[in-house]
């Protein structure tokens, strides 16, 4: 499992926006990333963004090898990246995936963060399990929050169970202060659904949307107001768009109770895995 994981350097060269015949002055990053099935590897959308030169180094090797992207979701922040030479490959072993952990499960978070050369191993465990912003595009995905170090340079690395299957990939945490030891990590299922969308389509699609402004129903007046009984739970429907695929069922002022027989609560969450609340 370890030789999967290798260390990537990157020259981003971003554009200057306000001057499009020029580019902001170049800066250098280091990531991680991690061999998948096909000969391919995958890190953060985030750690290759603007790359004009990317290269990457397995283990304790002194060579680096240059690398192109294949595809980039900056939705997901996840990206694939290939090497023409396939001699880097030798020696090295794809991991594998596996499913989406329980709370307070045990996970391990390789890679290469600033503070030395070698790999890092850093332990933890899964404390928060929910929906959650995620920072290169502002879209709100499902996210796994852990208590195991993050820090700069660990980005795009796995997060492993004690299976050594991947359950995540390293991509963000929370600084403050007064806030210690937060990591996210995006979960596997997001990272499928990205590599399923690839394979599809040979490029990164998106998520789905329903295409509505949505609000809470957890004031009792309101309800009363839409016509909702003691026992009901829903959202507000505040407007839809108008080439959403749902515009023609959904309207404005309709409450919505279920999805698929799954009820929504008042607040607008959802049971999550187990028929009941207790993750939502």
């Amino acid at each position: 499992m370890i030789n999967g994981v290798i260390r990537i350097y990157c020259t981003h060269s971003a554009p200057k926006f306000t001057m499009p015949w020029q580019r902001e002055r170049q800066e250098f990053s280091t990531s991680t990333g991690f061999i998948i099935d096909g000969q391919r590897i995958l890190t953060n959308a985030h750690a290759i963004e603007w790359g004009s030169l990317i290269q990457v180094k397995k283990g304790q090797s002194e060579k680096k090898y240059l690398a192109t992207m294949e595809a980039v979701g900056h939705e997901c922040d996840l990206a694939i990246l290939k090497i023409e030479d396939a001699s880097f490959f030798d020696g090295l072993t794809a991991l594998k995936f596996g499913e989406l952990p329980d709370l307070f499960e045990e996970v391990q978070v390789l890679g290469y963060p600033v503070g030395g050369d070698s790999l890092s191993i850093t332990s933890g465990v899964v404390s928060r399990i929910e929906m959650q912003e995620y920072a290169q595009a502002d879209a709100h995905l499902l996210a796994i929050q852990i208590d195991a170090a993050i820090n700069p340079g660990n980005s795009g690395g796995p997060v492993v169970n004690d299976n050594d299957e991947v359950i995540g990939v390293a991509f963000q945490s929370l600084s403050d202060e007064d806030i210690e030891n937060i990591g996210y990590v995006i979960p596997v299922n997001v990272v499928k659904h990205f590599l399923e969308d690839v394979e599809r389509h040979g490029k990164y699609s998106g998520v789905s949307g329903l295409g509505v402004r949505l609000q809470a129903m957890e004031n009792d007046v309101l309800r009363q107001y839409y016509g909702m009984a003691e026992e009901d739970t829903g959202i507000l429907i505040l407007s839809t768009a108008d080439t959403a695929p749902c515009a023609s069922i959904l309207q404005r002022g309709d409450v919505l109770t279920k999805v698929d027989g799954v009820r929504i609560a008042n607040d607008g969450t959802i049971p999550f895995r187990n028929n009941d609340f207790m993750e939502r």
